[in-house]
């Protein structure tokens, strides 16, 4: 008998707490709303990332006065000996090896669309869902003398990653999507005959129904990569 009294409590107390929460779930809905606290936390959200990309445009506005100076006092040294002269321009290229250089030159543009919804094959298809093929664009690009790339003018270096996030692609921390254009400094003539030879990547895009251009260019301006990098394992080895 005890224990039925029990329970019946139990079940009377839950109907009615559940009765208070409906009221106060309806009572607040009414007041504010019912995707206030959403809304809410998403302004919240995006005023941090604000917050974050405007310090980081004004730490790289920084970093690109502090390396101008430094470039002109270089360039004010060298003039006063060959050695240090040799030794800056060893550095610039290096530089422009690691990507930490804007550069530009004669090169290729490739536009990636997406396929319409009608060639697609019965569901939707993205270049973002087969960024493996960006990857082999990027290895036939390298392999004929690609000298600097960018992906939706983020800088792609050996540094560089590149992993989907949900929806979208995350390049050098930043997320991107389609359409995708990749950019290539290099020899122009043999970047168009690597990339749309039968059978390679292009081809293969474009069977599953990707809209592709390629466009030849007299200058291709590439950004440098801005990201910081630090090597925690890897030392350069003692001549010792």
């Amino acid at each position: 008998m005890k224990n039925l009294v029990s329970k019946s409590l139990i079940v009377t107390v839950c109907v009615i707490l559940g009765i208070i929460i409906a009221i106060q779930y309806k009572t607040v809905n009414s007041l504010v709303g019912p995707d206030f606290v959403p809304s809410q936390k998403n302004k919240e959200l995006v005023n941090q990332v604000s917050k974050v990309e405007e310090e980081k445009e004004a730490l790289m506005n920084e970093l690109t006065n502090l390396e101008n100076k430094v470039q002109k006092y270089e360039s004010e040294v060298s003039e006063e000996s060959d050695y240090v002269k040799e030794l800056s321009k060893e550095l610039s290229k290096y530089k422009m090896f690691a990507g930490y250089t804007e550069v530009e030159g004669e090169g290729v543009e490739i536009i990636i669309n997406d396929p319409d919804s009608d060639d697609a094959y019965g569901y939707p298809i993205s270049i973002v869902e087969d960024y493996e093929h960006i990857l082999n664009i990027i290895s036939y690009l390298n392999v004929t003398g690609s000298e600097a790339i960018s992906i939706n003018n983020l800088r792609y270096t050996s540094f560089s990653e590149m992993l989907m996030t949900g929806n979208h692609l995350t390049v050098n921390n930043k997320p991107i999507g389609s359409p995708i254009i990749i950019k290539t400094i290099g020899p122009a003539d043999d970047l168009v005959t690597a990339l749309t030879i039968k059978g390679g990547v292009i081809d293969l895009l474009e069977s599953y129904g990707y809209k592709i251009e390629i466009n030849k260019k007299e200058n291709v301006k590439i950004s440098r990569y801005t990201e910081i990098k630090e090597f925690k394992y890897a030392e350069p080895i003692s001549e010792e």
